[in-house]
């Protein structure tokens, strides 16, 4: 196996960048396409190991400057080009709050430590509702982070250690790395998977084992090269390496825990290949056009695929195919000018004041610093465009004052009022501030049951503490948020209201599976609230869900049925330890982020005001019918959030915390309404 340049690696680029691609894309069949990243891991140590080991065979040391040098040539221009036009883009296109966001992202980004900050923010990979068109960048980062030590390690290896034990002795400490880190990750990602994805220790061993294979390469060049059963058996590695790639691409998914075990597979794989050399069936294949350049821009595309496939869908309608397909071509065209305009003249040195030896290093505090300035600068154009639209619409509410004098009037009145103005034209009200943290969990001191908790700890009352009788408040996320105005009443009204609610969890007994809960735990917290609320014997029961939330035909058995079943079945349970239960209805979930769209200048009234439909209203039909021959009443709660549509913002109230939460701002509003609907929350005083 040669050390010089090879076509099957570029190739092997190639097939990386394309998993990822295609796994980003959603195509079927792609879902384990992010093994791609492993792949490129694998690569990088090798190829930059190589380089490493060849300079301390010729000089005897390592230069860490000429080495930033020419890592400054390579990842600099490219990936600061994509930060800038990704920032003036989210500036003129994008809502303030998307803007201050993608701003934030791309400061950890240009610094290389985009993993370490999404690690902190606790985002899930796979399930963004937003995701950030620089969250691809955490790959970036762990890389540079491993070269931030990995060449240290070898210069004092060369500096410490005699040269005919030299080779010997970097093997060991490559060894030492992967090993160390392979436990690591192994612990990491078996207890906290989301933290361990984006992890440089977690990941090091992915690129260690390049690092080893390159130490080895003479060894494993004479054992594949100098016989015939050696060859054989590298045309038979390169094979085996292929179908485990397929085999990692075609099972892994969102719900493999990574990378631990599972990035050995794709980890070993590319060594095989790696091994296998250009001499064999699957290296002749890797070496043909047109995987070869695309191999060459293999780093321009990864840069710029996230961002396109995350923002171009706004601006490209329809969908499908051939929504897709532009997508893919942009990518290719961006790419392809990337790599021929921006990678190159720095890499060939055309630019010769900032690529000339070791002037190079100059790129590492340049591109932090445009970095720093084009998101400073996307903040203030997006700040500016949203203080022109508030000066605007001022002077739209001045000739409309009613719209927004919306305080002691009824509830149902002023949400038509909203929808109407909303038609006519209206603009957004100018002082509307939306807050992601008005929220019942923050309100209520997060007295709830999380992912991976299947009971309460600690004493969770709301209403009056001292009260002889109760209230029990049961069901997920969607009766927890009615908490601040059952609280209330509950004081009111001088009753004690004890809540056993858990995030994305029925009280009904149905099946719900998540990505981040299972059905076992789910129904292991229904069994702990039964034998809390026996104990407890309440005299009045309140239950709410989200309807037909994590549910899936089973056995033919629709997800209506299911629920009428899951329903009728829970409430029956319920009124054999009290006869006053209510069961609220669930309401719309919405199909917009609210604070996006309140916060994009470009935006009137109307664009954040939505349809209320969707499996929520499907399922409150399913849940009456479900209560037929219960002495259960049904509270219907869905007009004091909605008309036929529900505003995002009535008056200066946000209503909607994300996509189907109500504010707490807006609970408080709908109290009085909401107390009338119940009456007594104890029926028996």
């Amino acid at each position: 196996m040669s050390s010089n340049w090879r076509a099957d690696v570029q190739g092997l680029r190639a097939v990386a960048v394309g998993l990822v691609i295609a796994g980003h894309a959603g195509l079927s069949g792609f879902e384990g396409g992010f093994v791609g990243v492993d792949v490129f891991f694998v690569l990088s140590g090798f190829l930059i190991t190589t380089l490493l080991l060849r300079e301390t065979d010729r000089s005897g040391t390592v230069s860490i400057s000429q080495f930033y040098a020419r890592r400054a040539r390579r990842i600099l221009p490219a990936a600061t080009a994509t930060m800038l036009v990704v920032l003036t883009y989210s500036a003129i296109v994008l809502p303030q709050t998307r803007t201050d966001q993608i701003a934030s992202d791309a400061g950890w980004a240009a610094v290389f430590l985009a993993n370490v900050h999404f690690a902190k923010e606790a985002v899930d990979y796979f399930h963004s509702a937003a995701p950030s068109p620089f969250q691809h960048y955490w790959s970036l980062s762990v890389e540079e982070q491993f070269y931030v030590v990995w060449p240290l390690l070898v210069l004092a290896v060369a500096l410490w250690i005699p040269k005919h034990h030299r080779r010997r002795a970097i093997t060991a400490v490559a060894t030492l790395v992967a090993v160390v880190s392979l436990a690591w990750s192994l612990h990491a990602t078996a207890t906290d998977p989301t933290t361990a994805y984006f992890s440089t220790p977690a990941r090091a061993f992915e690129l260690a084992a390049g690092a080893l294979l390159a130490c080895l390469a003479g060894r494993v060049q004479v054992a594949t090269t100098s016989t015939r059963v050696g060859r054989i058996g590298a045309a038979a590695l390169g094979v085996v390496g292929v179908g485990t790639l397929v085999y990692a691409t075609a099972s892994f998914s969102e719900e493999t825990h990574f990378p631990g075990w599972h990035a050995l597979v794709p980890v070993l794989a590319t060594v095989a290949l790696l091994v296998a050399g250009p001499a064999t069936p699957t290296g002749w294949l890797l070496s043909k056009q047109p995987l070869r350049y695309l191999g060459d821009i293999s780093f321009s595309l990864y840069l710029w695929h996230w961002p396109i496939l995350i923002l171009a869908p706004e601006a490209i309608p329809g969908g499908g195919v051939r929504q897709l397909l532009i997508m893919l071509a942009l990518i290719l065209a961006a790419s392809a000018a990337s790599y021929h305009w921006i990678e190159m003249p720095f890499q060939r040195h055309k630019i010769p004041h900032l690529t000339k030896g070791r002037r190079a290093l100059a790129l590492w505090p340049a591109a932090a610093a445009l970095a720093l300035v084009a998101g400073t600068s996307s903040q203030a154009y997006a700040g500016y465009q949203v203080d022109v639209a508030k000066a605007n619409a001022e002077e739209w509410f001045k000739d409309n004052p009613d719209v927004l004098d919306t305080d002691d009037k009824p509830v149902t009145g002023v949400l038509k009022t909203t929808v109407k103005a909303a038609e006519e034209g209206a603009p957004l009200p100018p002082e509307v501030e939306f807050d992601a943290t008005d929220s019942w969990a923050e309100r209520g001191g997060y007295c709830y049951a999380g992912y991976g908790e299947t009971k309460l700890d600690g004493d969770c009352v709301y209403g009056d503490g001292k009260a002889k009788r109760t209230v029990a408040v049961v069901g997920d996320s969607h009766i927890g948020m009615w908490l601040p105005a059952l609280d209330t009443l509950a004081e009111r009204q001088h009753v004690k209201l004890v809540p056993f609610v858990k995030l994305a969890c029925a009280a009904y007994g149905v099946k719900q599976k998540s990505s981040k809960m299972t059905v076992e735990e789910c129904e292991d917290f229904r069994k702990w609230t039964n034998e809390q609320i026996t104990k407890l014997k309440p005299d009045t029961i309140v239950v709410g869900a989200r309807g037909m939330l994590d549910m899936e035909e089973r056995d033919g058995v629709s997800t209506e049925e299911q629920w009428r079943e899951g329903v009728r079945e829970g409430v029956d349970d319920f009124e054999k330890i009290t006869p006053d239960v209510r069961v609220f209805a669930d309401v719309p979930s919405v199909d917009h982020d609210p604070g996006e769209c309140l916060s994009d200048a470009r935006n009137l009234l109307e664009d954040c005001v939505v349809k209320a439909d969707g499996t929520e209203v499907d399922s409150n039909e399913v849940t009456q019918e479900a209560l037929a021959g219960t002495e259960a009443a049904y509270v219907d709660i869905v007009d004091l959030v909605c008309t036929e549509r529900c505003p995002l913002v009535v008056g200066d109230v946000v209503t909607y915390y994300d996509d189907s939460h109500i504010t707490a701002t807006w609970v408080d509003r709908v109290t009085p309404a909401l107390g009338k609907r119940l009456g007594r929350l104890d029926r028996s005083a």
